[in-house]
């Protein structure tokens, strides 16, 4: 895979890099500018790497996140405008999101990981904004977050 171009809203928090997918309108860019507008909560902080559009490629068995250069630390609010905010322009990914209309209640372990282009990665669903608040995607984005930090400290001591 060289570069592949997808939908969706490529962010690093606190040193994890995380891609959003879903639909328009789904939440993606708002839920991004949340943390972004909250950086300061997190010791390794919050970066765009790019909205709407992420070129992914894979390098030495991992994924990678790009921004094409034509909206390079530009992330959009709907309603307002195109805001710019401080990025990264390449970050390794490895968190996936899909926003989804029908959350199911509980996940299995098995299904919190995914493959994307021969890489598995960390997953979690979240609700569409216009289903839920902000404050469940958080949390399920944290808690995300939270998991991964654990699995990687396990495997960095064993």
């Amino acid at each position: 895979m060289d570069h592949d171009n997808i939908h969706g809203t490529g962010l690093v928090l606190d040193g994890v890099g995380m891609l959003f997918r879903g639909p328009s309108g789904s939440g993606k860019s708002l839920l991004a500018l949340e943390f972004l507008r909250d950086a300061g909560r997190y010791p390794g902080g919050a970066y765009l790497v790019s909205d709407d559009r992420v070129e992914l490629s894979v390098r030495g068995g991992e994924l990678f996140m790009h921004a094409p250069a034509t909206i390079r630390g530009l992330i959009e609010l709907r309603g307002y405008g195109i805001l710019e905010r401080p990025s990264l322009d390449t970050a390794k990914l490895q968190l996936v999101f899909d926003f989804v209309s029908d959350l199911p209640r509980l996940t299995e372990e098995s299904e919190r990981s995914i493959e994307i282009a021969g890489v598995t990665l960390n997953y979690c669903q979240l609700p569409m904004r216009a289903d839920t608040d902000v404050n469940h995607q958080r949390i399920l984005v944290e808690e995300a977050l939270a998991n991964y930090a654990r699995d990687a400290a396990r495997i960095i001591r064993a």
